[in-house]
């Protein structure tokens, strides 16, 4: 009996480390809401948050929040927020909406 069920342990810890990793390979564990998908090696760079950055790109599109990236654009770093249909770009520096587009 108690073969069993370590044998069964075991089986179930494989599954969870193999169901962990599909899902951070698929992308399935990374962005949202307050994390970021692309671009942590530019947060340091970064002068807002990511919390910041949501809540400045829900001022020009609503919907939910999907990924969150930082990136260059224009010239700039922002943080691109998508919120429902659009892609928001948001200055990571003042905050400011630089551009609202349709995600596609």
């Amino acid at each position: 009996m108690r073969t069993h069920l370590r044998i069964a342990a075991a089986g179930l810890a494989v599954a969870a480390l193999g169901g962990g990793a599909i899902a951070a390979a698929s992308g399935g564990s990374g962005g949202g809401p307050n994390r970021l998908d692309d671009g942590t090696d530019l947060l340091p760079q970064a002068k807002l948050t990511i919390p910041e950055a949501v809540t400045a790109a829900q001022t020009a599109a609503s919907g939910k929040i999907g990924e969150v990236d930082l990136e260059h654009y224009s010239g700039r770093l922002v943080f691109n927020v998508d919120v429902g249909d659009k892609d928001v770009k948001v200055d990571a520096a003042t905050g400011a909406v630089v551009a609202s587009t349709s995600d596609d």
